[in-house]
């Protein structure tokens, strides 16, 4: 029987301490995933790192190193990662933390969705297996996230940003991560909007070790434009749409108000604030035309 292919992609920034033993753990999944058809390959992204991340990850045995010239962000390092993945025509990408709060072993179960074809997206849920309790902060900003998520895709998201997750090959061949900073969101917009498939898988879930987390209260500052980004870019016709019949609306309600005044004598002309209602007028049409041209230009690309 063919294997099928699954690389496992690890952004790294200054983890000299974990990254040894990240790539080791993941090698030892190597038996498992064979046993089910599946040939394991470790693409380390070395994310600009000060310290001797990348030459320890190849002595660990990845099998490929890749690095960025200077630090450029978690969502830069995953999108490097999975253009990798696909360039090397793997059948399936996992993404996964270099820290270790995730236990490699994990990876063969987050797949089975994906192998069984139900999914093309599989998440990882941290919350039933996690062995600490997190930072009220953390769960403050997973809580509102989770809810955002779940409120603009529909679907049943226990946990919008674990650090481990799954695609398929037909995700990997279309999808668009344009953010350099949170990529968890944004590929949960994308895959939505593009109609992909999106199940959780329960996943252990261990205290950091070393180094330590990106997120911090300027998360939210830095994550929602980029979301607002990954929505244009997806569904440019329901938002600038939306926005445009928004405005055409406001235009409507103060032209039939200021005709009424003046048909009941309560006012000198028809429409007394004209500049107002063209001026309405004229930007929710052109919200709505500019959000036609990039529909087409998105279906035209696509």
């Amino acid at each position: 029987m063919e294997q099928k292919k699954l690389v496992v992609i690890v952004p790294a920034y200054n983890e000299a301490a974990s990254i040894d033993a990240t790539v080791r753990g993941l090698q030892t999944c190597a038996p498992a995933l064979r046993d089910i058809g599946i040939a394991l390959a470790i693409f380390v992204i070395d994310d600009g790192s000060r310290d001797s991340t990348g030459a320890i990850a190849t002595a660990a045995g990845a099998d490929r190193v890749i690095r960025h010239a200077k630090n450029r962000g978690l969502g830069a390092a995953v999108r490097t990662g999975l253009r990798a993945a696909k360039a090397a025509d793997s059948d399936i990408a996992v993404k996964f933390d270099a820290d270790l709060q995730h236990e490699p072993l994990d990876i063969v179960s987050l797949i089975q969705p994906v192998l069984r074809d139900e999914v093309d997206v599989v998440y990882g849920d941290r919350f039933e297996q996690i062995s600490y309790r997190m930072p009220i902060v953390r769960r403050i900003g997973n809580k509102m996230f989770t809810w955002l998520m779940r409120t603009l895709t529909r679907w049943d998201v226990t946990d919008s940003q674990p650090g481990i997750f799954a695609v398929n090959r037909e995700y990997l061949g279309v999808f668009r991560l344009p953010g350099d900073y949170n990529y968890t969101q944004q590929i949960l917009l994308d895959a939505y909007h593009k109609g992909m498939r999106f199940a959780q898988v329960p996943v252990q879930f261990n205290v950091r070790k070393t180094g330590r987390s990106f997120v911090s209260l300027r998360y939210p500052v830095k994550v929602l434009p980029q979301l607002v980004m990954v929505l244009i870019g997806v569904a440019p016709l329901k938002i600038f749409g939306t926005i445009g019949l928004f405005f055409l609306f406001i235009a409507g309600v103060v032209s039939v108000s200021q005709v009424t005044d003046y048909f009941l004598s309560a006012a000198s002309k028809p429409i007394e604030n004209v500049n107002l209602v063209l001026g309405l007028l004229f930007f929710g049409l052109q919200s709505l035309f500019f959000g036609l041209l990039a529909a087409l230009i998105n279906e035209r690309n696509g």
